[in-house]
């Protein structure tokens, strides 16, 4: 259980990074590129590699189309204060297109 303050006005104070997030968006960006380059033919390939289940590796990666911008603001902790890695993998079924990402995460 986690308690955050969120702040509509004034929002000029620092967040910090959250290491969860930010390891699950840089995995997902690794794996792309490995698959993308040829040093790994499937998502089977990476789960057996990194001994996890290939149901996760197949979630986490659908982070690898995660916009610029976002993340951008998730290197940066200017996240929206209620997105962490859980909520990104489990609870938000986010578009492709990375403008209609950046409305449904609430980011400018």
């Amino acid at each position: 259980m986690e308690t955050r303050i969120i702040m509509t006005e004034g929002e000029d104070l620092p967040r910090k990074v959250d290491p969860a997030l930010l390891k699950a968006v840089a995995r997902a960006k690794a794996w792309f590129e490995e698959l993308a380059s040829g040093r790994l033919r499937s998502l089977t390939d990476i789960a057996r590699r990194e001994k996890i289940a290939p149901r996760y590796v197949e979630r986490l990666s659908r982070l690898s189309f995660v916009a610029p911008r976002i993340v951008e603001a998730i290197c940066q902790g200017r996240q929206p204060a209620d997105l962490n890695a859980e909520t990104l993998l489990n609870r938000i079924d986010l578009p492709l297109e990375w403008s209609a990402q950046l409305n449904a995460l609430g980011i400018d």
